[in-house]
C-alpha cells in the first residue's frame, strides 16, 4: 500500500464519519477491521483521523474562511472528507509538504468526486496553504 492509497482510506473513513455525521474515534477500529492495511499505514490512518477529530472545529472553520461563494453546508460530503484530510496535513503535519498534500487530494477528487471538483478543491487548499483567508 502506498501513503496515496493510505489517504484515500482516511478519506473513505471521514466520509462515513461525516454521512453519519458521527465522528467517534472508536469508529476508527471498527472500519480499518474489515480491510487488511499493513500496520504502517494503519498507524498513519489511525493517527491521521485522530488528528483530524480532535482539530475539527479548526479544520472545518479554516474551509470555511476560504470558501469563495460557497457554503460550507452545501458542499458535497466527499469534498468535505477531502477538505478534511488535506488541510489537517496543511494545518497539523510539518512532515508533509503543503504540495504533496495538495495534490493527493486533486488526486482523489478526481477520482471519488465530480468531475470540476478538483478544480475547487485545488483552489481552497492553495488559499489554504498561503495563509489567505476569503470572506465568501
Amino acid at each position: 500500500m502506498s501513503r496515496k492509497e493510505a489517504r484515500e482510506w482516511i478519506v473513505k473513513l471521514i466520509f462515513q464519519m461525516t454521512l453519519n455525521n458521527e465522528y467517534k474515534l472508536e469508529n476508527i477500529e471498527s472500519f480499518l477491521i474489515h480491510f487488511e492495511i499493513d500496520e504502517k499505514h494503519r498507524d498513519f490512518i489511525i493517527s491521521s483521523v485522530k488528528s483530524i477529530l480532535e482539530n475539527l472545529e479548526t479544520i472545518d472553520k479554516k474551509i470555511e474562511d476560504n470558501l469563495i461563494g460557497w457554503d460550507f453546508n452545501r458542499l458535497y460530503n466527499i469534498d468535505i472528507s477531502i477538505l478534511r484530510v488535506a488541510t489537517n496535513e496543511l494545518l497539523f503535519d510539518d512532515n508533509i509538504p503543503s504540495r504533496v498534500s495538495i495534490n493527493e487530494a486533486v488526486e482523489i477528487a478526481k477520482k471519488y468526486s465530480s468531475e470540476d471538483s478538483f478544480k475547487f478543491i485545488n483552489g481552497v487548499l492553495g488559499s489554504i496553504a498561503k495563509g489567505d483567508e476569503n470572506e465568501g
